[in-house]
């Protein structure tokens, strides 16, 4: 795996993933996705939705499919109103989600309109924000950026007790390969950054705890020609975004999930790096002892909850500088 491909974070649209792909030598692949290890979501709320904007999009898709193999209601969000299944979403016993299914909804929702957004997270306990520019859906200031902070302010409006989205490792390093070679694309880290920014100031004097938001940073998306999620003994996560690596898209939309239906207060306005564990590198060079000095804490557990343990809120860890 090239150190491009280790640093570049999701690209989320068919234009923007060709030029990564031809640069990194990835592939488009189907997913196999375990049914073994699936937590079910508290009785009390379980009868409220998790939503996914952008779910017609590799990642969203697979969001949705988690939520519907954990038997958890979902909203799909989407611009044309239709959602299909991931190719070769298979679970163990080679059932394939569709959308006859009693879980799912699907809605109309184009993430540039706040109106839309609005009515598309009424009712629903968590969101997911899985959408990226595209040609047909939007550029980079408006998707990546503007949208990111509307739906934010639309959970805080109806009550959505986690905002979940999904951004990029190195979207605060301006000089990192990762960023300079993704950046090429409608400024794209840059307005995902400035996002990020909105949604942390929209949550700032939000005075429930229960209302916040979590930012995920992932590293660059592999996707192997068998893409299974190998869950979270695996998985590295850290703070500072001075560290980065590869992840599957199968292992980024579980953690999604996981985040969203989480309790725990290490996920209250936070933001953190995803990428496998054996894969971890320096964002920039000059990080490179971070590896081993222990100034970035490198967090790992057998569980999701053992892995979201040591996190801490923004503002509240160390940032290499």
């Amino acid at each position: 795996v090239t150190s491009a491909l280790s640093l570049v974070g999701d690209v989320g649209n068919l234009s923007r993933r060709d030029l990564l792909s031809a640069a990194a030598g990835s592939t488009v692949a189907g997913v196999v996705l375990p049914k073994s290890g699936a937590v079910a979501a508290p009785d009390s709320i379980s009868s409220r939705p998790l939503a996914v904007i952008g779910a017609s999009g590799r990642t969203g898709a697979l969001c949705v499919a988690s939520c519907l193999r954990r038997g958890i209601p979902v909203r799909a969000l989407t611009r044309s109103g239709e959602w299909q299944p991931p190719a070769t979403d298979v679970g163990d016993g080679g059932s394939e989600y569709t959308i006859g299914d009693k879980l799912l909804s699907i809605q109309q929702c184009d993430a540039r309109d706040p109106k839309a957004l609005e009515a598309g997270v009424d009712g629903c306990r968590g969101v997911i924000y899985a959408a990226s520019a595209s040609k047909k859906g939007g550029k980079a200031k408006e998707i990546d950026n503007e949208a990111v902070v509307a739906a934010g302010q639309a959970c805080i409006t109806k009550g959505v007790g986690r905002y979940v989205v999904i951004s990029s490792t190195a979207v605060t390093r301006p000089k990192s390969l990762g960023y300079v070679f993704t950046n090429v694309y409608q400024n794209i880290m840059g307005e995902k950054r400035i996002g990020e920014l909105g949604v942390m100031s929209s949550y700032k004097d939000i005075p429930k705890p229960s209302a916040s938001y979590t930012i995920i940073r992932p590293g660059g998306l592999e996707e192997p020609k068998l893409n299974t999620v190998l869950g979270p003994a695996v998985l590295e996560l850290s703070q500072g975004d001075a560290l980065a690596g590869i992840i599957s898209r199968a292992d980024l939309a579980e953690v999604a999930v996981e985040a969203a239906l989480s309790e725990t207060n290490n996920l209250q306005n936070t933001s953190f790096e995803l990428y496998y564990t054996d894969s971890a590198q320096p964002c920039e060079g000059r990080f490179k002892v971070l590896l081993q000095n222990g100034e970035v804490a490198r967090l790992h557990g057998d569980t999701y909850g053992d892995l979201f343990s040591g996190l801490k809120r923004d503002g509240e860890y160390y940032v290499p500088i």
